[in-house]
């Protein structure tokens, strides 16, 4: 049986959707260092520049488009963990088995 080789930078998962230059110039634009860049997405400052080697993928880009819209890193509470455990109590009813009542104190 014969190998397959796969084209260098074929895999869809890290298709880049802005290139090295563009992320650069929106750092810089916004007059953000390496450090203060990496700080809001939660990287390193090295990290920051290999997206400007080498691009940045959509979900990259929309953190940016995030930071921009001055919205901050979005963070689990207590309430979003409530309202999952009433989502699962709810599905349970809806398929007629009973609800575990369990409370955590």
């Amino acid at each position: 049986m014969q190998k397959i080789k796969m084209p260098h930078g074929s895999r869809s998962a890290s298709e880049k959707y802005l290139t090295g230059a563009e992320v650069r110039a929106w750092r810089i634009s916004r007059r953000l260092t390496h450090a203060e860049l990496g700080a809001w997405l939660g990287l390193s400052a090295q990290a920051v520049g290999k997206y400007e080697e080498r691009g940045a993928t959509k979900a990259t880009a929309l953190a940016l488009a995030a930071i921009d819209r001055g919205l901050k890193p979005w963070q689990a509470t207590k309430e979003d963990f409530e309202a999952v455990k009433q989502h699962e109590r709810m599905k349970a009813l809806r398929k007629g088995v009973p609800a575990n009542v369990e409370e955590d104190t």
